[in-house]
């Protein structure tokens, strides 16, 4: 190698380590000044803490932590969003643990000046260290289960006007308080202040849109004479209008009876304890005794439909007709009773003369039935009520010697 070559790498190698010296002299000094000093690089919750020294940045971050951050805490439920502010579950952010966790990243054990120099360029937004009450967080869950807890709610059928309307079933939820508890701390130790789902177990309803689907043939129908007020009838008839008694279940009265149906006088409570009786009858339920009451040992579910129509109480059972060609119906019929006319003697009018006294006016008889058709014949009509509503005679006044016609 000729001298002028040597000299030539000889300079190139003092070059190399003037370069190298310089950055390490500078990344020292760097490493030197962020021990005391925060980079530019370094955020917490989106708070910059470039320049800052740790008791000005711990000022920083108490300051503006709560509003950049946030200061409530965002929990999910099956059906909504809630926000709990920090003050109602013991939630704080613990600024000196979060700064020291934010030291101990920068300046681990054996990492040397260059590579602190370059991961002086990475951007560090760390998530503050937050603190927590367990048992107000508890608290607050217990609360939280009691306002929002979801039962379950049953498919139904409403019957109006001889047409049947099918409203589906609703899934409910309850919050499983412990697992929920588990699982908020969880987002909290990751400094997550939601949405953070609560564990919640399903509730399923008892019935099913597609379990009563096929509940549309009428099985059994009764009626019962009402002879006094119904005001009392009324509790009980809301609660048992509408009740589905699914297959294998078994039903009685006392089942549905309400605080508000408690006030029936036992004369109300035997018509409608006879009536039922002879209407789930009809539609094949077995009955077990008073206190059972019947089990329906049908392969589907049935309805129970009650109304009150003037002095009757009608109660009619729907189900599926398995018998094939077989249909029940409810018939009503209303005959006219036309009025009969009166004839009164006034001597006080001529001959021939003849005033109408009082104008006539049909009364009528109206008849319920039970038919029951065999592809479409007739083979049982069974009367189930009659009632009669007085008409009135027509009354006339006639002069002595009129002919009566």
């Amino acid at each position: 190698m000729t001298e002028s070559k040597k000299m030539t790498t000889r300079i190139i190698l003092l070059m190399t380590v003037a370069v190298i010296l310089t950055l390490w002299l500078a990344s020292l000094a760097l490493a030197k000044r962020d021990a005391v000093i925060y980079p530019s690089n370094i955020l917490v919750g989106g708070v910059s803490l470039a320049g800052l020294g740790h008791d000005e940045a711990a000022e920083l971050l108490a300051e503006q932590l709560p509003t950049s951050y946030g200061s409530q805490l965002l929990l999910q439920l099956p059906s909504r969003q809630l926000y709990i502010p920090f003050n109602e579950v013991g939630i704080a952010y613990d600024i000196p643990a979060t700064l020291t966790g934010i030291d101990v990243s920068r300046h681990p054990k054996g990492i040397g000046v260059f590579k602190h120099s370059i991961a002086r360029g990475n951007i560090i937004n760390a998530a503050p260290t937050i603190n927590w009450n367990r048992t107000l967080m508890e608290e607050k869950l217990f609360q939280l289960k009691i306002d929002y807890d979801q039962p379950a709610i049953n498919a139904r059928i409403l019957y109006s006007n001889d047409y049947l309307e099918y409203i589906g079933h609703k899934t409910g939820y309850a919050i499983d308080i412990h697992a929920s508890l588990r699982e908020i701390e969880n987002y909290l130790q990751k400094g997550s202040l939601g949405p953070i789902p609560l564990i919640s177990s399903e509730i399923h309803p008892r019935v099913r849109i597609e379990d009563i689907k096929e509940v549309k043939d009428m099985l059994g129908i009764s009626m019962g004479r009402i002879n006094r007020p119904t005001t009392d009838l009324e509790p009980l008839v809301q609660d048992l209008n509408g009740f589905i008694i699914m297959p294998a279940d078994n039903f009685s009265l006392a089942q549905i009876i309400t605080v508000k149906s408690m006030l029936l006088t036992d004369s109300s409570l035997t018509l409608v304890n006879d009536t039922l009786y002879r209407a789930l009858s009809q539609a094949g339920l077995k009955y077990i005794d008073q206190q059972a009451g019947f089990f329906n040992n049908l392969e589907h579910p049935v309805l129970i439909t009650v109304l009150i129509e003037g002095n009757n109480l009608i109660i009619k059972i729907f189900g599926c007709q398995t018998e094939k060609g077989k249909e029940i119906l409810f018939i009503t019929e209303k005959k006219e009773i036309p009025p009969q006319i009166q004839v009164k003697i006034n001597k006080k009018l001529s001959p021939q003369q003849r005033i109408v006294l009082q104008e006539g006016q049909s009364g009528y008889i109206n008849r319920s039935y039970r038919v029951v058709k065999i592809k479409g014949k007739e083979t049982e009509k069974t009367l189930l009520s009659e009632e009669l509503t007085p008409g009135r005679d027509t009354v006339i006044a006639v002069g002595p010697g009129t002919i009566k016609k």
